[in-house]
């Protein structure tokens, strides 16, 4: 069933604390229950151990471009550490604004490129309550956390960092999925 708001929750933790495997793991969940999924996932390029790039891999279909990889002098589009590449952000969100239903909603991670440069997926942050789905999950800093709970006052929280958050927030959204 379709409604006109959806419900917002917000997962947050450190860089490298596992919000990615998080959606991952949810999707897996959540799929395996008959639930939609849809929306962009953003894991980690690993390179001798090290990592050295980033991902936009789209739910559900799991295609995916280079995001980011670490900058070299002379790169343009420079964020931090990171060389960003716009053309990705551009597919990804030309994805992501497809009128298309899911149940659950994902846009992992959603950060400073958006919330204080108005780039990247920044055009996602104006329609998250009214995308086309049940439940919508973005996943972000907690230097972020203030933003986001000032602009989406009924945004439900989770910090990835305590302890159980992973289960809380997966009993949470499925309890919301239930919900009709």
């Amino acid at each position: 069933m379709e409604s006109e708001m959806s419900l917002l929750v917000g997962v947050y933790g450190s860089s490298g604390c596992g919000k990615t495997h998080f959606v991952e793991e949810l999707v897996t969940r959540i799929t395996g229950r008959g639930y939609s999924c849809r929306g962009v996932c953003s894991p980690a390029i690993f390179e001798g151990g090290l990592k050295t790039g980033i991902l936009a891999r789209l739910i559900p279909g799991r295609e995916s471009k280079v995001l980011a990889k670490l900058a070299q002098e002379g790169d343009d589009h420079i964020l931090g550490k990171w060389r960003i590449y716009p053309e990705t952000f551009a597919w990804a969100l030309d994805y992501l604004q497809e009128e298309t239903y899911s149940d659950l909603w994902i846009i992992d991670e959603l950060g400073p490129y958006e919330v204080e440069r108005g780039l990247g997926w920044a055009p996602i942050l104006l329609r998250l309550e009214n995308l086309p789905g049940k439940v919508i999950l973005i996943t972000y800093r907690p230097n972020l956390d203030n933003y986001f709970t000032k602009r989406y006052p009924n945004i439900l929280t989770f910090d990835l960092e305590r302890d159980n958050a992973a289960e809380k927030a997966t009993r949470e959204i499925e309890g919301l999925l239930l919900v009709e």
